[in-house]
């Protein structure tokens, strides 16, 4: 397995410092250097192989952020920054990390791991493969892990994969958040929230501003779009 990636920063340092890290890593395959988000899109529409993406976060005219809410279906990122305050809204545009300038390679190492990890989750299909009842069996790499829905605690989208959280364990799988809304969508206790994540209805703590604290502390954004959705099914839970 070769992991093809992208180094994004506008400055030159920093990119020498990923470049350095990157050819240590055998399973890593740089496939070019980008000095900002328009480079990077222009690379992207010519380049469909790309698996990760090592983003800088803030950059002239437009930052990394930005670029993975306007870019649809983007690859993997970490991010890589010299500010800690970005930190909570790259973890919710699933992020794979979120790496502190100056880079260690000792903590490089522990991100590509991670990467790994879930690249390689990726190659291998998610398959439902028996039902009872509402419980469903689905092939996380190399297991069948039956999921009982009720025991959810949220799913979050990653390009093409996706995780299932439960109170205790983490899930992960090849396949969309489109193909979950199918699966659940008899489940009114199911509910998508935000392009990137469902929701067990079940397992809120409270809700406040516009977010979402569930039962195991994770804070989930509830998208505009989606807004008068989720309140209308909160409202019925309420009324049962």
């Amino acid at each position: 397995m070769k992991i093809r990636c992208l180094v994004v920063d506008d400055e030159k340092l920093a990119q020498d410092v990923l470049i350095h890290h990157i050819s240590k890593f055998d399973i890593l395959q740089l496939e070019g250097i980008c000095n900002n988000v328009f480079e990077l899109i222009t690379f992207l529409n010519q380049n469909k192989n790309i698996d990760l993406i090592f983003l800088d976060i803030k950059m002239p005219e437009i930052n990394g952020t930005d670029f993975v809410d306007m870019f649809n279906n983007p690859p993997a990122i970490i991010y890589t920054t010299a500010y800690n305050q970005y930190a909570l809204n790259a973890f919710n545009q699933s992020a794979v990390d979120y790496l502190l300038k100056p880079i260690s390679l000792d903590r490089f190492s522990k991100s590509i791991q991670k990467a790994t990890q879930i690249l390689r989750a990726a190659q291998h299909p998610a398959s439902i493969t028996e039902k009872s009842n509402d419980c469903f069996y689905v092939k996380s790499d190399k297991r069948l892990v039956k999921i009982n829905p009720a025991e959810l605690v949220y799913i979050e989208g990653m390009r093409n994969y996706i995780r299932l959280y439960t109170e205790t364990d983490k899930i992960m799988v090849l396949g969309t958040l489109a193909s979950v809304e199918e699966s659940l969508k008899h489940l009114d206790y199911i509910c998508r929230v935000h392009k990137s994540f469902f929701i067990n209805l079940n397992k809120i703590n409270y809700l406040e501003q516009n977010v979402i604290v569930l039962t195991n502390k994770k804070s989930i954004p509830v998208g505009l779009s989606y807004r008068s959705q989720v309140y209308e099914k909160l409202k019925i839970m309420q009324a049962k």
